[in-house]
């Protein structure tokens, strides 16, 4: 690998860890601000409903589909063309979200009570309110992720990957100086901003690439038919983490006040930790799977599997075993302050515990789905993602009725990752032979084994540090990292003694 890519990838790797800690920030200081109270569960919902919706909509045409036409259109025809077609498809997404968004608006209370029909009266208009005020982002939202495409194409990855942090220290900023001042309200309509604010960045930098607007579209034109033709397998299959989120939400909003709010601030949590290991593996073995599927020998595909498959179980699995141990812990280091009440804690955690259960599922859908597209197999993961929905449903209403209540929502999403795991990992096995062996098998018996000797570990040194390290944000964060850090040094020691991470060190090729 050259340095110049070595030196890009660590930049956009940097870049995006600060995006994520910068939004972990800003829920850590609305938390304090708002806890888990009518305003914070209005907003979140609020939120919700336009951001999933451009996700089961926009997100996936876009990023799935655009930058694959925009770079062949760039290559065979070059950059005057590729331009062209950017322009006229961007004022397609223009059209399009602008258009759900004056839908959203006028159907506002509609969305909020066929996605939050549980909410009582005071808290369904105000998130009818606010829904009304965030829907404009959508238009936003997905010009944004066009540019992104756009940039990424012509080789600039820094700035789209500066956008998100930039965004949320602006809102951390106003949270800060002004939120006490507009209060919720103003706060939503600052958010719509921030959007755009992640928009606008990036238009300086696309008139550098040639990049030139033309209000016209040529619906004619084959590319763009080409970009509708990919998405729709796609989209649909990949819609279904927020229809999931969006039913998981209708449940919730019946619950008890703090539940819907709980949820979403373990939820926040849950996909800060696993997409951080996911989708950066996913994202590295993407490219190089599409590679050897192109190949008549598909041995280096499988192999390129397996170690996929190890290094996932090899992460996930201690990790899981440490958010569920520490779970109270890590959501009152990073939340309980301000409004974010002890009893928030309670809840917050408990639904975190149950997320955490599905985190090795999450991430094997993340490789598996990416294996698939890599073998131009968009049928399967559309299929199995339809009678996902189907089941979380199922476990959606059954656990809430349980005596777990808020936290069966939580449950359910995790149960519901497992199986679209398994599911997808044993058709692929049967389609692609060699997948699943003995050898990875016997590979994550020994992860597990060392995962669940460092569970006892991790547990004694805990109960041994509680009586001295607790009562304080401090004490609480020196507990965990000296617990955790004991955790880590077991589990490494054990899974070198059993040959179980040796294969981190080499090359994924």
């Amino acid at each position: 690998m050259k340095k110049s890519i070595v030196r890009t990838l660590s930049t956009v790797f940097i870049l995006t860890a600060i995006a994520k800690v910068l939004g972990l920030l800003r829920d850590v200081v609305f938390a304090k601000v708002y806890g888990t109270g009518i305003e914070a569960t209005a907003y979140f919902a609020a939120l919700k409903i336009p951001t999933q919706i451009v996700d089961i909509v926009l997100s996936s045409a876009i990023t799935s589909t655009f930058i694959p036409v925009f770079n062949e259109v760039l290559q065979k025809d070059g950059k005057d063309k590729a331009n062209s077609f950017a322009s006229n498809f961007i004022n397609v997404v223009a059209c399009i979200s602008t258009l759900i968004s004056v839908l959203g608006i006028i159907f506002a209370p509609a969305l909020v009570k066929l996605f939050a029909g549980g909410f009582d009266e005071t808290t369904y208009i105000l998130t009818v309110n606010l829904v009304r005020i965030t829907f404009p982002m959508i238009i936003f939202t997905a010009l944004a992720f066009s540019f992104v495409g756009f940039l990424q194409s012509y080789g600039e990855y820094n700035i789209p990957a500066s956008i998100s942090g930039i965004s949320n220290l602006a809102v951390i900023l106003f949270l800060l100086l002004f939120s006490q001042k507009t209060g919720i309200q103003g706060l939503c309509y600052f958010v719509v901003f921030a959007w755009f604010l992640q928009l606008a960045i990036q238009l300086p930098f696309a008139k550098k690439f040639g990049f030139k607007f033309k209000f016209s579209i040529q619906k004619d034109d084959p590319n763009l038919k080409k970009v509708f033709k990919l998405a729709i397998p796609i989209l649909i299959s990949t819609a279904v983490l927020p229809i999931n989120n969006l039913v998981s939400m209708n449940f919730a909003s019946s619950m008890k006040e703090g539940g819907l709010a709980s949820l979403e601030y373990a939820y926040k949590l849950y996909v800060v930790v696993y997409g951080i290991f996911t989708y950066a593996i996913g994202n590295i073995i993407f490219p190089e799977l599409s590679k050897e599927n192109s190949k008549e020998d598909n041995s280096g595909f499988i192999a390129l599997m397996h170690r996929s498959i190890k290094l996932l179980t090899f992460l996930l699995i201690p990790l899981t075993i440490g958010i569920m141990i520490y779970s109270k812990d890590i959501v009152s280091i990073f939340y309980e302050r301000g409004e974010f009440t002890s009893l928030a804690t309670l809840l917050t955690s408990g639904a975190l515990f149950y997320y955490a259960i599905g985190i090795i599922g999450a991430g094997l859908v993340e490789i598996m789905n990416k294996a698939f597209y890599a073998r131009q197999n968009t049928k399967v993961p559309l299929i199995v993602g339809i009678c996902v929905i189907v089941t979380n449903l199922v476990l959606c209403y059954f656990l809430s009725k349980s005596s777990l209540e808020y936290k069966g929502l939580a449950l359910a999403t995790a149960l519901n990752a497992i199986i679209n795991g398994v599911v997808l990992t044993t058709i692929l096995n049967y389609q692609c032979k060699g997948i699943i062996t003995k050898e990875i098998v016997i590979s994550v018996v020994k992860i597990l084994i060392s995962s669940i000797v460092m569970t006892f570990i991790v547990i004694g040194t805990n109960t041994l540090l509680g009586d001295v390290l607790s009562g304080t944000m401090i004490k609480d964060l020196l507990r965990v990292c000296i617990g955790a850090g004991i955790g880590v040094i077991v589990y490494f020691a054990l899974t070198y003694v059993l040959k179980e991470n040796q294969f981190i060190q080499k090359k994924m090729d």
